[in-house]
């Protein structure tokens, strides 16, 4: 008998002889075997009778047999991980917490044991819920899509949703975007599962990862609260996996293996014949287009439950400030007259802009922007201490006299940081307002009461402060977010000013402050036209061919030296590549994200067909890794361009 064991390593399953004395069911057991000098924890992904290594010698013997990690089920869904990512499966096995399991059953041996829990009939309130609760309670699959009037109606859903199947619950995962939320999910379920309860983030230390994931192993623990990774956890029996603000950029891993866990998460469901659950404020394109196909069925709460449809929900009115009208000032005169409006009724106002400092500096004369020289970045202006700061590298110098490219001396600032709203605000209102921002110091509402009229932040200032709720909020980089090279940028800003919007009292303002105020976006995000917007941007995309149309698989080859021949061969290995249903944008020199590498290339592939842009992803990277002094980070379905 002849085992393949895949290793948490950037390896490909290895073959091993098997003990005379090996139990039946050897596959999805975790083993231990020598590789490299020693021996390695490894996990059996199959056992065949002959080998195509068996005529070969010194074939190796897996040395010791341990507990079943993975059922079936998980080895299909970690070679789909291996397969779509196009990463070793060894990397999608590391990922899914092997490692800790390892340690755990190594302290333990511990195998999950778990008595079924009793039948309950259920009552449901409505059609769609009722399938929620009937896909729980008989493990079958379905996703579906909640699209939440606030995200105090997510919770809503899901709490009513646990409540009612809890005692058919024969496990479940549920993520979150950010580690932020965790806490106050964690007491809600606590409350319903009591211990059963495990909670998983990156800042978990060492010890309780390697804990959690052992109470998970043992079956002490069987509903997983987490961040993205938690999708990954080896929980052996799942009922629903439900996933809050699935359209939050945070669930697609940047690193590793980059998956998204929104998609894992469905996957997975289905796989495990699970219930999945989608919900956001502002769902995805994607999540909308599948809605509409059919892949993905909408809920729509009855109003007698504590979830209300959107006719019945009171939201902040969105204002455009228009401002071409206004002279060089950063602040709007419509904003300026809330504002003293709102202060002398005691309220409060949260001004977001998109960086620190001052401003940017820019030539009046040619338009070119100072600009840090090892980064390509802009460089942020400091009034107070006439510098410009390089926010990357964190490089600062005198604000220079003259412009480097044409030699002039009209220097002036342009642009808006939180310092000068702060100058304006004061100019204009003559009262102080604080400042939000990372590495500004930890501050809430509760340490200034008398000085909580304005508040001025960077967009570290809506996770900071998420649970405040302001009387009016003023939003200035939106043109900024609209502008974006990257064909995900509406649906982004979309998604950002309906997040924010959450930071506002019901009868209160959100301001948006522009210099397009025609654009069609803004009109949909001002009327909340949800459904106007998804159907404009599935337009847009059908003709572009971008997804949820097509698939994209994007490149990133970066090199440390000889750009001219690094481009030239890349160049050549594409010209190699001509398959129909295929299109290849690409190759071009992007700025470099890696600080030991200086120059980034980026090729992107696109094809309707997933088999299609999948074998030639593979073949294409093959080439590439035959290349010298290069760097390949391989993104399937990125949401970054």
């Amino acid at each position: 008998m002849y085992a393949d064991v895949v290793f948490p390593l950037k390896l490909p399953p290895l073959t091993y002889k098997v003990p005379e004395d090996a139990p039946h069911d050897l596959k999805g057991r975790i083993i231990n075997a020598p590789l490299m000098g020693r021996n390695h924890y490894g996990l059996v992904v199959s056992v065949t009778n002959e080998s195509q290594l068996e005529k070969k010698k010194n074939i190796k013997e897996i040395q010791g047999i341990h507990h079943v990690f993975a059922s079936e089920s998980t080895l299909s869904f970690l070679r789909w991980l291996s397969d779509y990512y196009l990463a070793p499966m060894g990397i999608a096995l590391k990922s899914s917490f092997f490692e800790e399991a390892i340690k755990s059953a190594v302290s333990s041996q511990q195998s999950a044991v778990r008595a079924k829990n009793n039948e309950q009939k259920i009552e449901a309130e409505n059609y769609e819920l009722s399938l929620v609760y009937d896909c729980i309670k008989n493990k079958n699959y379905k996703s579906f899509l909640y699209h939440a009037p606030s995200i105090s109606h997510e919770y809503s859903l899901l709490n009513d949703v646990l409540n009612k199947s809890h005692s058919d619950m024969h496990g479940a995962i549920i993520l979150v975007p950010e580690i932020s939320q965790i806490e106050r999910l964690a007491h809600m379920l606590r409350n319903i599962f009591g211990e059963r309860v495990c909670v998983i983030h990156s800042n978990l230390t060492k010890k309780k990862r390697i804990d959690a994931i052992a109470r998970i192993i043992a079956g002490q623990s069987d509903v997983i609260l987490g961040t993205r990774s938690a999708i990954l956890a080896p929980l052996r029996d799942v009922s629903l996996i439900a996933v809050l603000n699935e359209h939050n950029p945070s669930y697609k891993g940047e690193e590793g293996l980059r998956y998204n866990a929104r998609n894992i998460a469905v996957m997975r469901g289905f796989m495990e014949k699970s219930c999945v659950l989608l919900s956001s404020v502002c769902p995805s394109v994607e999540s909308d287009y599948n809605s509409k196909i059919g892949k993905y069925m909408p809920i729509h709460p009855s109003t007698h439950l504590p979830i209300y449809p959107f006719a019945d929900f009171k939201r902040p009115k969105i204002k455009i400030t228009d401002m071409k009208k206004e002279k060089a000032a950063a602040i709007s005169r419509d904003i300026l007259k809330e504002a003293r409006d709102i202060t002398s009724e005691n309220g409060r106002f949260l001004f977001l802009v998109n960086r620190k400092g001052y401003s940017l500096i820019r030539c009046e004369d040619c338009g070119n922007t100072v600009q840090c020289k090892k980064c390509n970045v802009p460089l942020v202006f400091y009034k107070g201490k006439n510098t410009v700061r390089c926010h990357y590298c964190g490089h600062e110098e005198i604000v220079p006299e003259n412009c480097e490219e044409c030699k002039g001396f009209n220097i002036k600032p342009f642009g808006a940081g939180t310092e000068r709203i702060k100058e304006e605000l004061k100019e204009a209102l003559k009262t102080e307002a604080i400042i939000v921002e990372n590495g500004h110091g930890s501050w809430s509402m509760e340490q200034d009461p008398d000085i909580t009229s304005f508040v001025i932040g960077t967009p570290y200032a809506i996770k900071k402060l998420k649970d405040e709720k302001f009387d009016a909020v003023a939003i200035f980089n939106i043109d900024g977010l609209l502008a974006q090279p990257d064909f995900r940028a509406y649906e982004r800003a979309f998604q950002e000013v309906m997040q924010i919007s959450q930071m506002v009292k019901t009868e209160g303002s959100l301001y948006l402050q522009t210099y397009a105020p025609k654009n069609k976006i803004l009109r949909f995000i001002k009327n909340y036209d949800f459904q106007g917007f998804y159907d404009n941007e599935l337009s847009q995309r059908k003709t572009l061919d971008y997804p949820p149309f097509s698939r994209i698989i994007l490149f990133n080859i970066f090199i440390k030296r000889g750009i001219e021949k690094s481009l030239h061969d890349i160049q050549k290995i594409i010209s190699d590549t001509n398959t129909n249903g295929l299109e290849v944008l690409g190759p071009i020199e992007i700025p470099s994200s890696l600080k030991s590498y200086k120059h980034c290339i980026q090729i992107l592939i696109k094809s309707k067909d997933r088999k299609i842009i999948h074998n030639e992803a593979r073949n294409l990277l093959k080439k590439l890794e035959k290349l010298k002094g290069i760097k390949i980070n391989v993104d399937v379905d990125p949401l970054k361009i």
